[in-house]
């Protein structure tokens, strides 16, 4: 039965960890169910070595040296300041190090103690930091990653799509419930909560919530809620061809468009919808179970796309009747088949829900239907809200702050063919950093200043490893940035040898971030300790440079994999930045750029990013650009 195999898999004592509803699949049982009969079936692989048999292999997410933290943020300052700023910070910096910056470091090592093994010491803190943000996850959380469509374009209509998606990703989930994945060499923390699960808001503090019997699918069809049942009794996946059929059901619905879709209020600040939702507790609990206990969320959107700007907006942002931005991830299938992953940032990162995608888009591209014993159709189940007056009048205004987000927000698709991987390697830079200069060479032209920005680093190889931040604007980047000026004086040589320069150093930050090196997460958890004390905010953080430390104008992050038709999008972090997520693949370099509006300066940008990169190829082609460059 589901319930036992969902305990024996999941939620018996075997969690290494269970702190909250945070926890992870541990040691795996001798006996995991059968295998189904029949093409497909439920697993993508059958793995004799658990999917958790790396995770107690993995080491501890170390704490930084205290001078080291120091020294690196000193070094991510200096190009954001003038000599008089930067002589400032570095005295209120000398002052931290040796007095109450070496007090709380050492609370801190004295806390990691106390901690469970598994945990690092910025886990909990990096959780509040998530579930006690009052903001809306529209725009200001939740990113979307692009499905790249078949090489056969009569498999990419929208229903096609959707079964055969939602057939794959089943198949994940049952390989990953039933611990037949091979292992993984990433923390597991964060896996349990990619199914069944959704946020809930609360008043101060939402919580992370999984449901671990539940078999059906929630699907979102014109701002209508279904229920289908896509696991039987025994929790093995439903027949394809009749889950195709439920779907086509579904969109068969004739039923006029419900623009009074609840998942309005999902895009509200948190403890708005906190107090919505504990309103419509009292007369519409199976709505809200029905969409918090599935599976995942399935939006079959009623929009056919225009172009690809128009595709990343949609999976960004969406039609906010046809959304329930608080499940761990919906997958969004357009009525011209293009389809994305939106996830809610709070439970997990970019690498668990880039394993699923890999995994799913690899078994999408076999298009094997599951062909269950005994096939039989599956009931679909409409879940129609009720609503009383208050409701509705609250929903106006949640649906005038969706709009109002939604109008207020821009992505453009950026594209450069000029060159991709290999032409850098040849040149003997890294590419990232090249990626990162071009950002910084842009930022520069358009607004003639550095900025402070956020390039994101995985540390999922330690245990609860999440994110550090790479500083990756730097002083060579705004040498660099300040030689490709149209007046400077810089020859081909010199420009040559800043670019290496650039990427030696580029490479450098991205290696102490990878190992947990970086300096923000450290002061991070170093603040928190103190606030948590009771005590006055610390002077690093009321200095005026941290401040512009603190301002993200670019805030930057790359997934690369064959399963994307995309780039990484969402929203950027501050009113008048951008939110750059790139890609560079072999032979091109590309960007989901977005930014709020108005921003008077967001075309000049894009404009620029592409400049620069036409810069940077002439010099990749021996070209001095300061006797070449007609404009």
């Amino acid at each position: 039965m589901l319930k036992v195999a969902s305990k024996s898999c999941l939620n018996d004592t075997r969690y290494l960890v269970h702190a909250a509803s945070n926890s992870y699949l541990g040691t795996v049982p001798k006996h995991l169910g059968t295998v189904p009969s029949g093409a497909g079936g439920n697993y993508l692989h059958h793995s004799d070595t658990p999917t958790t048999a790396l995770q107690e292999t993995l080491p501890r997410l170390p704490i930084p040296n205290l001078a080291d933290t120091c020294a690196r943020y000193l070094n991510a300052q200096r190009p954001l300041l003038t000599d008089a700023e930067f002589a400032a910070t570095s005295d209120t910096v000398n002052k931290f190090r040796k007095g109450v910056g070496r007090d709380l470091h050492a609370a801190l090592l004295a806390r990691e103690k106390t901690l469970h093994p598994q945990h690092s010491y910025i886990h909990h803190a990096w959780l509040d930091m998530y579930q006690c943000d009052r903001g809306s996850v529209l725009l200001n959380s939740n990113p979307v990653l692009t499905y790249s469509d078949h090489p056969d374009p009569a498999l990419n209509t929208q229903i096609d799509k959707a079964t055969q998606l939602v057939t794959s990703t089943l198949r994940y989930f049952c390989t990953l419930r039933d611990n037949k994945l091979p292992p993984i060499n990433a923390c597991m923390m964060q896996f349990p909560l990619l199914f069944q699960s959704t946020r809930i808001p609360g008043k101060t503090r939402d919580e992370n919530v999984r449901f671990p019997d539940s078999r059906h699918l929630a699907v979102l069809h014109k701002g209508h809620v279904y229920s289908i049942d896509v696991l039987d009794s025994r929790g093995e996946i439903r027949d394809t061809v009749a889950l195709q059929l439920a779907l086509e059901e579904i969109i068969a619905d004739s039923r006029a468009p419900n623009k009074q879709g609840l998942g309005y209020f999902t895009a509200l600040e948190r403890e708005e919808w906190s107090n919505v939702r504990a309103e419509l507790e009292a007369q519409n609990k199976p709505f809200l179970d029905a969409i918090d206990e599935a599976i995942f969320v399935l939006c079959l959107d009623d929009l056919k796309t225009q172009n690809s700007g128009e595709v990343l907006k949609n999976g960004l942002v969406g039609e906010g009747h046809n959304r329930w931005f608080d499940k761990s991830f919906s997958l969004v299938v357009t009525q011209d088949g293009k389809a994305g992953v939106n996830w809610e940032h709070s439970w997990g990162d970019g690498v668990t829900i880039m394993h699923m995608i890999n995994n799913v888009h690899t078994d999408y591209l076999r298009q094997v239907p599951v062909k269950s014993a005994g096939s039989e159709a599956i009931p679909v189940v409409r879940v129609d809200p009720v609503y009383s007056d208050s409701i509705l009048g609250q929903l106006e205004k949640a649906k005038s702050q969706y709009e109002a987000s939604n109008s207020g927000s821009k992505v453009v698709d950026f594209n450069f063919g000029g060159f991709g991987k290999s032409a850098i390697k040849k040149f003997g830079m890294s590419p990232d950093s090249v990626s990162q200069l071009i950002f910084q060479m842009g930022y520069w032209r358009t607004h003639g200043e550095c900025v402070g920005t956020y390039e994101s680093g995985s540390t999922a190889h330690y245990r609860s490893g999440r994110t550090e931040t790479i500083r990756s604007c730097s002083t060579e980047t705004k040498n660099c940035s300040v030689a490709f000026d149209y007046d400077h004086q810089a020859s081909l040589s010199e420009i040559v040898d800043l670019l290496k320069k650039t990427s030696s150093k580029h490479v450098s930050l991205c290696k102490e971030a990878a190992q947990g090196e970086g300096f923000d997460r450290h002061l991070f958890a170093l603040r928190t300790l103190n606030r948590h004390q009771g005590e006055k905010e610390l002077e690093l953080f009321t200095d005026p440079s941290w401040g512009k430390m603190a301002n993200i104008g670019l805030s930057t992050s790359t997934v690369g994999s064959p399963a994307l038709q995309l780039y990484l999008a969402f929203g950027a972090v501050s009113p008048q930045g951008y939110g750059l997520g790139y890609l560079m693949s072999k032979e091109s370099f590309g960007a989901a750029v977005s930014c709020y509006l108005p921003n008077d300066h967001f075309s000049d940008f894009v404009d620029n990013l592409g400049k620069s990169a036409e810069d940077l190829l002439a010099v990749f082609q021996g070209k001095n650009i300061k006797l070449s460059r007609t404009v």
